[in-house]
């Protein structure tokens, strides 16, 4: 009877798991200008997640022109509240919303917003529309004509703040309305912490290679294996050295998910060839981790990249160490079990592989 319920809650929470951390959680991006005492945000979306905010009903696909015009007036009230703009504290409303399609891709509308004669002082920028965006949405934030983002913001880290300025005269060149902050250190290794903590296929493979590692040193063997191939490559990555899209990358971490909980099913073992094969796939994965570390740092190369990339791996090392620390224990008390080798670690076996096979549909 355990061995039932384990397996059903192992079903229902990794294929849950695949809708909501999973895949892509979007990118967008905000312009903010300043000319004068008028201050403009233009909020470049894909329309996959802009139809998502304002119409149960919107095809997210590429918007048909005669779409985008009707939803037009929906997109103009809403758009009121996606950014908000404080002068001294006091909040400002909109003078204008225009909406239009993007030129960057077909599939992309800009929103721009803008305040007419914002008073000289202190102006903070807000984007509550981070909160209602899929979790792990990030946004770019770039300030005047500058083509490298100073930040990248989601929904923890939604404001940013404008210097104050005493007012520009007119014909007179625009103050820099700010200048790049690089977060810390440790701000990375949260990060890589959050990244794999909550990147459910990341930790269905581990969880795959901890269910058939019998003896302490299989389980230090494989967690090292995968920890110096997934550092290389993402070392490799970040310095430019390797590059590979997602959409190559990311199929293979989930296929690599699927074949791994077969070969449990099918071996019920630890395989000799395991250690070559986690070395192999450790390296597709560090470019998943690659990826995520390339959002947080838009537009930073060369020796710049030092810093956080070794603050998001030791993040990432640490929350793959606490999360081993958890499973091996469960695993070793489940394996005392009579039904372990014949019900459970088949069942859990499975249900990894058919999660990775959801993953897999979904990425291609």
């Amino acid at each position: 009877m355990l061995g039932v319920r384990c397996s059903l809650a192992t079903w229902i929470a990794l294929l849950v798991a695949p809708v909501g951390f999973a895949h892509d959680p979007g990118l967008s991006s905000a312009q903010v200008v300043r000319t004068g005492d008028r201050v403009e945000v233009q909020l470049a979306f894909a329309w996959a997640d802009l139809a998502g905010l304002i119409s149960g009903n919107a095809n997210p696909g590429r918007p048909a022109p005669a779409q985008l015009a009707a939803l037009t007036p929906e997109l103009v009230q809403a758009a009121g509240e996606w950014v908000r703009l404080e002068v001294r504290e006091d909040r400002r409303p909109a003078d204008a919303v225009i909406i239009s399609p993007g030129t960057a891709s077909p599939t992309e509308v800009i929103v721009a917003i803008r305040w007419a004669e914002v008073a000289p002082g202190k102006v903070r920028v807000g984007f509550p529309v981070l909160a209602r965006m899929p979790f792990g949405h990030r946004m770019m934030l770039t300030l005047g004509n500058a083509a490298e983002p100073v930040a990248l913001l989601d929904a923890r880290h939604a404001t940013w703040d404008l210097p104050a300025w005493s007012g520009v005269m007119a014909g007179a060149t625009p103050a820099p309305l700010s200048t790049p902050v690089h977060a810390s250190a440790f701000s990375f290794v949260v990060l890589g912490v959050e990244h794999i903590l909550t990147g459910f296929d990341h930790l269905c493979f581990l969880f795959a290679l901890l269910l058939v590692a019998t003896r302490f040193r299989d389980v230090l063997m494989v967690v090292t294996t995968f920890t110096v191939a997934h550092s290389l490559t993402l070392a490799a990555a970040a310095f430019g050295a390797v590059k590979m899209s997602s959409s190559i990358v990311e199929p293979l971490i989930a296929a690599s998910i699927v074949y791994i909980g077969l070969e449990n099913i099918f071996l019920r073992r630890q395989p000799r060839h395991r250690l070559a094969l986690v070395f192999g796939f450790g390296l597709i994965h560090g470019l998943g981790f690659a990826g995520a570390l390339a959002e947080r740092l838009p537009g930073v190369t060369g020796l710049r990249v030092i810093p956080p990339l070794l603050g998001f791996n030791a993040g990432v090392e640490c929350g793959q160490l606490a999360v081993a620390a958890c499973l091996v224990p469960l695993i070793h008390l489940a394996r005392k079990r009579s039904e372990f080798p014949t019900k459970l670690q088949p069942a859990c076996s499975l249900t990894i592989a058919t999660a990775g096979f959801v993953w897999l549909m979904q990425r291609v």
